[in-house]
């Protein structure tokens, strides 16, 4: 509590009016003065008194509280603030400065943390920060930063803004670049990535070595000029999301490699699917495999139906069957490698595919290629003894056809897949029809989805070499399509799909996905599997440190999930069993991961608009080395080895008491005698 007095005035009329008389008299005066009138002295001091009565001057004695300053500490904790020791040095001095400030009485202090994972927006933070404060108490705002700020104060500070740069000076860091990539290519084709390599702060070599580490396990290595756009061409090899990482090698004495690494995206879209169905005879079930694929506009279908077999006996001319002759070998070698998928409907040979074709479709499969057969009838049966096909096949045809009413059944297996998982939701299992027909087998290999007649498999799929095999073992799903009574489109979608390797329709797929939170960010792990059991997974962060990750059982039939907490963003790989997936937490193409260096090029402007100044924090020097000191507005407020907070002096009045200066008797007196000695004056002659 204080005491404090001074002058004001209680004017009994307005000032504006006292300010006119103020002008008249002052007039009057000088008039008097010019014209050297007796008495022009008297009557100045008359309109003087005159005036100060009016005027009505007081002395106010003041009980005033003084008010303490408010001191903002600004604590950085974006992604470029986990570098090194950054961090620690930054806690460090948090906790030194908070035991200073609080040795000034007459100071409150305020502590704001700014995350930023993609940018730091520190002075956004800040200003939303003094909105909430008293505007005219802040004694200064003190950041603990590496200076990796992207944005700008919204007006000058009307209290010194000083910067505490944790890191060193002078720092050496590299940086991979993308420059341009597209967001979608076509399958089966290359797209165009212009990448660049920069070397902060200024060129440490000529070249560098960068590695392409694609989805598909193929690392491609190049040595790139440093400072240069270059050009690299991407093959996308399937549909949905082609990943691709790029790495370059790591400087002596880096700041950090988080940035040596970035992650390519590119959605492989078909151009067109390419299929090719033959159908050992015309049927209703082969309309239906025809209505379906022709309803895909991306579907580029090629359909053969063969009408009789040479061996048949009639007497009907060639001619009046067809319009050409069946082109074996078109086909099945000139053609076969350009076509997506290969359909076999109710094919059997019938000697009009020799042997040495079918080996080509072996081969083509094999080699990445897809097929799918489709049969239910004792006619098919001899082929799948000694057909170049029959190693192909999951299924030995067993007996002979089975007749009766039946409705498909999912497997535990098909439970799993995701081919047959979702065909419930499409409708229900007590909604579907029933078949009556299925060609007998046994399953020797690949995964049975979907069960008929006494358990027998009716839906098979295998993997062969590097393509895969689909087998029906009835056609009869036209009955679905005929009276709308099951899922046979999203049937018959999916197992094409499958077996054109679809990658969202994988049996055993590992997949990551980064979600941001409050708190950082969770990785969640994913692997679909058939078997019944839990999987662990290495996880290697971007700083080459190793966690391994337990994978339960989810929320679907087939499922196994983890969350994994992380604090760092960057480049992480996963790997499990021959699985070795990729997955990027954050982004690395942004201001964050840019020039990642401590600097002062950003606070420098803000500094000195504000009377502020910027102190390096070196990793060999100590925190508590760092001054505060309160000094008075108008003053310097930093120096090489401290900072200083100014001094508002603002205050509370509690209680107040006004004395007049001139008591209204003592004035109307001295007003008389003046007027009365003017007046003697004047009358003289």
């Amino acid at each position: 509590m204080i005491q404090h007095m001074h002058l004001v005035l209680a004017p009994y009329l307005p000032l504006s009016f006292l300010e006119f008389l103020a002008l008249i008299s002052v007039i009057v005066i000088v008039v008097g003065f010019l014209r050297r009138a007796r008495g022009a002295l008297g009557r100045a001091c008359a309109l003087g008194l005159l005036l100060v009565a009016l005027a009505n001057p007081c002395l106010v004695k003041e009980q005033r509280e003084p008010l303490k300053d408010v001191a903002l500490l600004v604590v950085d904790e974006s992604a470029s603030m986990q570098i090194g020791e950054r961090a620690a040095q930054a806690t460090k001095l948090l906790a030194k400065l908070t035991q200073k400030l609080a040795t000034f009485p007459d100071l409150d202090v305020e502590t704001l943390h700014v995350k930023g994972r993609e940018e730091t927006d520190l002075f956004q933070a800040i200003d939303q920060r003094l909105a909430t404060l008293p505007h005219d108490r802040l004694a200064g705002i003190i950041a603990l930063t590496d200076g990796e700020v992207h944005d700008k104060p919204a007006s000058v500070y009307d209290a010194p803004f000083h910067a505490l740069l944790v890191g060193r000076p002078h720092e050496t860091d590299r940086r991979l670049i993308i420059k341009e990539a597209p967001s979608y290519g076509i399958v089966g084709k290359k797209v165009s990535i212009t990448i660049r390599v920069d070397d902060q702060p200024s060129l440490q070599s000529s070249s560098a070595a960068v590695a392409f580490h694609r989805d598909t396990g193929d690392i491609t290595t190049m040595v790139v000029p440093v400072g240069q756009d270059v050009t690299i061409d991407m093959p996308i090899t399937h549909a949905g999301v082609n990943l691709g990482v790029l790495s370059t090698d790591v400087l002596p004495q880096e700041l950090t490699p988080i940035n040596n690494n970035v992650i390519v995206s590119v959605n492989g879209i078909r151009d067109r699917l390419r299929v090719l169905l033959v159908s050992s005879h015309p049927h209703i079930g082969g309309r239906t495999w025809r209505n379906f694929l022709k309803a895909d506009p991306a579907v580029d279908l090629i359909h053969f139906t063969i009408l009789r077999s040479p061996s048949k006996l009639d007497n009907v001319p060639n001619s009046e069957l067809a319009l050409i002759a069946f082109p074996v070998h078109e086909l099945f070698d000139v053609k076969l490698k350009s076509f997506d998928l290969v359909i076999l409907d109710q094919f059997h040979n019938q000697s009009l595919v020799p042997d040495e074709y079918l080996t080509n479709i072996a081969h083509y499969v094999e080699s990445g290629g897809a097929l799918l057969v489709s049969h239910a009838t004792d006619e098919a049966l001899p082929m799948w003894g000694a057909s170049p096909l029959a190693p192909l096949l999951p299924v030995v045809p067993t007996g002979p056809v089975l007749t009766g009413s039946f409705v498909p059944d999912l497997t535990p297996s098909g439970q799993r897949h995701p081919v047959t998982q979702f065909l419930t939701q499409e409708m229900p299992r007590n909604q579907w029809g029933p078949w009556y027909r299925q060609r007998g087998g046994q399953a020797t290999k690949g995964d049975v989805l979907l069960s008929g007649i006494n358990n027998q498999p009716l839906l098979i799929l295998d993997h062969v070499g590097k393509g895969r095999v689909a087998q029906f073992m009835s056609d009869e799903f036209w009955l679905w399509a005929r009276q709308g009574n099951g899922p046979q489109a999203e049937l018959l979608r999916r197992v094409a799909h499958w077996l054109v390797q679809e990658p969202e329709l994988d049996e055993n797929a590992l997949r990551a996905y980064a979600e941001q939170t409050d708190n950082g960010w969770n990785l969640t792990v994913t692997k679909h599997s058939l078997r019944d059991n839990t999987d662990d997974v290495a996880i290697i962060d971007p700083q080459g440190q190793t966690t391994t990750l337990h994978l339960v059982a989810g929320a679907l039939p087939g499922e196994l999930r983890a969350v994994l907490p992380v604090t760092q963003t960057g480049l992480y790989h996963l790997k499990e069993e021959d699985k070795d997936i990729l997955v990027m937490v954050g982004a690395t193409n942004v201001p964050e991961f840019g020039d990642m260096r401590a600097t002062t090029k950003f606070l420098e402007p803000v500094t000195k608009a504000t009377g502020g100044g910027i102190i390096w924090l070196e990793e060999n020097n100590s925190a508590g080395n760092v001054g505060l000191r309160r000094r008075a507005a108008g003053m310097i407020l930093h120096g090489d080895h401290w900072v200083g907070l100014k001094q508002n002096d603002q205050y509370r009045v509690i209680g107040s008491k006004a004395f007049p200066l001139l008591p209204p008797g003592l004035l109307l007196c001295s007003l008389l005698v003046v007027v009365l000695l003017t007046w003697r004056r004047e009358g003289r002659s």
